[in-house]
């Protein structure tokens, strides 16, 4: 599988500030020969933290729309680990929010990838230069609503909430 990363890309200008609203993050790493079988066990873990309601990797960073992880297994106990995710603010930031709340699970994640940083994400620069290496930039990238943050969608639906109960009282 040959793979353009985000450097084989023209960079977007930053000098204007950081970017406005929701951006993207799509990241293919290859996993390391012989330890899909263990990633998926990871990968299914998270999975049953979601599905009980329980905290996942990015409950606190709390500027995640979405994530996503895939293996996308080759022919042999290797493959790569695609990761998708739309969240909030300056790519930096984002990336230090995993090294700063959420450290333990993508390090249980990413060990089983080639090229982990020895400290893994504790290390920033290192964590920072290992996503880097293999981010994808978008060709296209659409949002519904673009400049809707994690915590405005979250306010809405607490009115929203509200309201109906507030409606649901008036019709009783």
């Amino acid at each position: 599988m040959t793979i353009t990363t985000a450097a084989d890309r023209p960079t977007i200008d930053t000098e204007a500030g950081p970017p406005d609203g929701t951006q993207p993050l799509t990241a293919v790493t290859p996993i390391t020969p012989g330890r899909r079988a263990a990633l998926q066990q990871v990968l299914a873990a998270v999975q049953q933290r979601i599905a009980s309601g329980g905290p996942t990797p990015l409950d606190d960073i709390g500027t995640v729309h979405f994530a996503r992880w895939v293996v996308l297994p080759d022919g042999d106990d290797g493959g790569h680990l695609l990761f998708a995710s739309n969240f909030d603010g300056p790519w930096d930031d984002y990336i230090e929010d995993f090294a700063a709340r959420s450290a333990e699970s993508f390090d249980a994640i990413y060990s089983n990838c080639v090229g982990w940083p020895e400290r893994g994400s504790r290390d920033i620069d290192a964590f920072k230069a290992f996503i880097g290496k293999h981010e994808i930039r978008a060709d296209v990238y659409y949002r519904a609503y673009p400049r809707a943050t994690v915590k405005q969608v979250r306010a809405a639906l607490k009115v929203r909430a509200a309201l109906n109960g507030v409606l649901a009282a008036l019709n009783e």
